[in-house]
């Protein structure tokens, strides 16, 4: 009768949670609002959250700014027991008013516990979205946040109940979950995206949010009826995600596999000589490879050449490459780049237009700026890196920002290995490249290059690889797909045939204000980015916003 009776705990009977759980979104938006960085403040709600996400805020923050092995034990240190006694508070204010409260070392006990193993569930997870901020590409991002939110269904009762891992979740509780992932994200993507009169409301609100889905989850799992039998439940669980996880990322790559070589099936290009359409240089992306054939990636009136990552031969002529030589120095490609330019405007007897994809589009503009009077006449970029090189790390053998997410991303680098063609180190020197001129590299969308038509044209998805406020301020489209899509679609091929030659493209889709709020939504569960004065390697460079530095820092690293 008494379990009949009771009544659901109402937040405004909690003030001291309310308190602590707004209090700690407040403080935490109040210090990023006046010490940076600004894409940690979509971050902010998570910070009293319900676990798993109070923990991936926390890891995602060290992540990025440990600078040395010793601070990486400390700050680990330290969050297993600053986030232990936070958790063991809230819990203990969110206990329901009908059961004794358990004593606070119990409490600190349970909660320690959980956040060990919780953290350590997490931090595949943490380098993944760590990786986003070093390569801008969605795919990581697609694995990750998912991922957490599927493991936070399974293990978010686990600084509450003893029992948790051997028990089916409530379905109130999962409830509750979900309530407070769903709320972190809109007050994220407010907090990211809206005016600045708004942030305070907001993240008062996310806290409270979070008190109230505390209260729903410690309810739910203290008054769970044991079952009757006991099976690891959690362990089974998790164990069914690592195999979607797995199972999905080699069918992803199997899949990739045999559209790449379903491309290759395009018509040949007949060779470039002295007359006919624009002359085309096709520049592909990471991890590509090629036999040597040139065929026609863009159709219409127009002479295509294919842009070869390992260079010319003795005879001028493009050649063959397999897939490590695009992992070269973005030195190195953009050199490359620019004497095939010239190679192909001399046999066409006319300026080029660039087509360029991915790392391509990345070495284009590259080239592009740093090379004023280059003989190019257009150039469209499909699916660019957005603001690339947002964290950092430091090269094997030595100590930096990000030390202990660059090392495991080796380990990442070793399962993405295995399970499909992709063969990448946190060495591979594009990516040394990245990380060491990222300020100059996240300018090549804000900048213009003088005198060349320019159309970047990006997929719906690359909202998910950079935060608000990312920018991109040269001309650009949204289109529904994916990163590496796009190079083939029919409608993308016309908006390129109208670029190269010479014609006005509309840029203003629905498409385009969908990305937009896709990029304010996927804000929160980014790495906040590195302060641009912290990283020895940048302080030197340009702000990308500052054009004309930026043309002249990537003249200088391009000529050494």
């Amino acid at each position: 009768m008494a379990s009949q009776d009771r009544r659901p705990a109402r937040l405004r009977d909690r003030p001291a949670l309310a308190a602590l759980t707004a209090g700690l979104v407040l403080v935490e938006t109040a210090v990023l609002g006046g010490l940076g960085p600004v894409t940690g403040l979509a971050l902010a709600p998570q910070v009293s959250a319900p676990t798993p996400f109070d923990q991936f805020h926390d890891l995602r923050w060290i992540a990025v700014y440990t600078p040395s092995w010793p601070v990486v034990v400390l700050a680990v240190a330290l969050f297993v027991v600053a986030r232990s006694a936070i958790t063991a508070a809230i819990v203990g204010l969110a206990w329901p008013a009908d059961l004794p409260v358990p004593d606070g070392r119990e409490r600190m006990r349970r909660a320690l516990l959980a956040t060990a193993v919780v953290a350590a569930l997490l931090v595949p997870w943490v380098v993944l979205s760590f990786a986003t901020a070093v390569f801008s590409l969605s795919y990581s991002w697609i694995v990750a946040v998912p991922v957490v939110v599927m493991v936070s269904t399974i293990v978010h009762c686990a600084a509450v109940s003893p029992r948790w891992w051997r028990t089916r979740p409530p379905a109130r509780s999962v409830g509750a979950v979900l309530v407070a992932f769903a709320s972190t994200t809109v007050a994220g993507a407010v907090v990211a995206a809206g005016p600045a009169w708004v942030r305070w409301p907001t993240v008062l609100a996310a806290g409270l949010v979070n008190g109230w889905c505390w209260l729903r989850v410690t309810d739910a799992a203290v008054h769970a009826p044991a079952d009757a039998v006991r099976r690891p439940f959690a362990v089974v669980a998790l164990a069914a995600v690592l195999a979607l996880v797995v199972g999905g990322a080699a069918v992803g790559f199997a899949v990739a596999v045999a559209l790449e070589h379903d491309r290759a099936r395009a018509p040949r290009a007949a060779p470039v000589g002295p007359t006919g359409g624009p002359p085309v240089l096709v520049v592909k992306g990471f991890n590509s490879r090629w036999d040597g054939v040139t065929r026609r990636w863009v159709g219409g009136d127009v002479r295509i050449r294919r842009f070869s990552y390992a260079g010319l031969d003795r005879a001028g002529e493009p050649r063959p490459y397999p897939r490590g030589a695009t992992h070269e120095p973005l030195r190195t490609l953009a050199l490359r780049l620019g004497a095939q330019v010239d190679a192909l405007a001399h046999d066409a007897g006319a300026p080029v237009g660039i087509v360029a994809e991915s790392e391509g589009a990345l070495v284009a503009l590259t080239y592009l700026l740093a090379t004023p009077g280059a003989p190019v006449r257009s150039v469209v970029v499909l699916s660019p890196l957005v603001d690339p090189g947002r964290v950092s790390y430091p090269a094997p053998g030595r100590v930096g920002w990000g030390v202990a997410a660059g090392a495991a991303l080796d380990g990442v680098g070793a399962i993405v290995e295995r399970l499909g063609p992709v063969d990448v180190r946190s060495d591979t020197p594009l990516f040394r490249s990245i990380v060491e001129q990222a300020p100059l590299l996240q300018g090549l969308l804000r900048c213009r290059a003088p005198g060349v038509r320019e159309l970047a044209v990006l997929p719906f998805d690359t909202g998910l690889a950079a935060p608000r406020p990312a920018a991109v301020t040269i001309p650009y489209v949204v289109r529904p797909a994916f990163h590496g899509g796009l190079l083939g679609d029919r409608r993308t091929e016309h908006l390129v045939r109208r670029v190269l030659h010479g014609h006005a493209v509309a840029t203003q889709t629905r498409w385009r204000a969908t990305e937009r709020v896709v990029q304010a939504l996927a804000s929160p569960w980014q790495v906040p980015s590195l302060t641009k004065s912290l990283e020895p390697a940048w302080r030197d460079l340009p702000d990308p916003d500052d054009c004309p530095a930026v043309r002249r820092g990537l003249r200088r690293y391009l000529t050494g």
